[in-house]
């Protein structure tokens, strides 16, 4: 770790109204007082307003909100998560783009025995985030708009031992994370569109993109790339009809007369990806409880069942659109709907909209 880090970590992790002493910075970073005295200016030419007081030393009045590896690394310690690697990007095309990119540099994750190779054991666990993305993803082909200050945009590149052998599990856990982010830091509670997008107040606020990395080898899938994006605050961006679609925490916040907290962006992740590993690491060790737990809470908050919809062809399907009620969810994640002219359907893809909304 650099010394501006070192030092800019040390300083984060004082309580209110503590100081650390710039000897005391010298010797726990093991260079001189100088060096010290440049981290302190290097740190404050990223936006942090540093008061340095004589015989006490440093301590930061504000920080801006950036991203951090350091501090989304020392918030998942907190929680137990360990050994997790951290990228971060001011700018980039797509954090999945960016983690298959390094899925492929890795080659395979595990070896038939499930065993991890010498490339996986540095990848197999990854998270990629990045301030603002020019090519962020949804499903299908969408675009996800990914301004700077607006939200946050990550991936976590995940390999289980024995493979991913539900994929549609790994969608509604990250449902069920960034739901429980939502409501644990901003005091909201979220619906579930089946299968993967969250809505606040009437509007989606938070996109998520599965997508598989396969071993031709062993034939299965090595490894999940989850992506996932929320918008926190209202993106000046974004204007006509797409502003009745897409919402923002914030403008949830605004229709209930009720402040914004102040929350960091790393926090956020933090948040998302501690459920995240915690519902990964039970599919792999097959805890039942946790899945059930999860599973729970996905029909618990979905916004779809008991509702009439517009079940809707995807890309090469050859049927046509029919009207159905949503009756439940199974286990799998498939959404079972009674159509109008009778029978039952599961559908373990596809679109469907809500006959009060307008949207798919």
């Amino acid at each position: 770790m650099s010394t501006k880090n070192s030092v800019l970590q040390s300083l984060l992790s004082l309580k209110n109204g503590e100081f650390l002493s710039g000897e005391e910075l010298a010797s726990s970073c093991q260079v001189s007082r100088t060096a010290i005295w440049k981290a302190i200016r290097s740190i404050e030419d990223e936006g942090y307003k540093i008061e340095a007081v004589t015989n006490r030393g440093y301590r930061i009045l504000s920080s801006p909100d950036r991203l951090s590896s350091e501090i989304i690394s020392s918030n998942l310690k907190d929680c137990g998560v360990l050994g997790l690697q951290v990228f971060i990007f001011d700018e980039i095309d797509s954090t999945n783009s960016e983690a298959k990119r390094r899925a492929v540099e890795v080659g395979a994750f595990r070896d038939a025995a499930g065993n991890l190779t010498e490339k996986g054991k540095s990848a197999h666990l990854s998270l990629f985030a990045a301030e603002s993305q020019t090519g962020g993803k949804g499903r299908l082909g969408r675009t996800f708009v990914s301004s700077a200050d607006v939200g946050v945009y990550f991936s976590l590149l995940y390999s289980p031992k024995n493979g991913v052998k539900n994929p549609a599990l790994y969608t509604a856990a990250a449902a069920v994370s960034v739901s429980r982010a939502i409501k644990n830091l901003y005091g909201e509670n979220p619906s579930i569109k089946w299968v993967n997008d969250i809505f606040l107040a009437g509007k989606k606020v938070s996109g998520i993109l599965v997508e598989g990395i396969a071993n031709f080898e062993t034939g299965i899938i090595d490894a999940a790339v989850v992506g996932i994006g929320i918008n926190l605050r209202k993106n000046p961006v974004l204007s006509g009809e797409i502003t009745k679609i897409a919402g923002s925490v914030e403008e949830a916040k605004i229709e209930k007369n009720e402040k914004m907290p102040e929350v960091s962006k790393n926090r956020v992740i933090a948040e998302v990806v501690k459920n995240l590993i915690q519902f990964y690491d039970s599919f792999e060790n097959d805890d039942e409880a946790v899945k059930n737990q999860m599973i729970a809470e996905y029909r618990g908050n979905s916004m779809l069942i008991g509702q009439k919809v517009t079940v809707n062809p995807v890309a090469g399907s050859t049927f046509e659109s029919y009207r159905a009620t949503v009756k439940e969810i199974t286990p799998e994640i498939k959404l079972v709907v009674e159509r109008e002219s009778g029978g039952l359907e599961e559908l373990s893809s596809g679109e469907v909209s809500l006959h009060s909304y307008d949207f798919v």
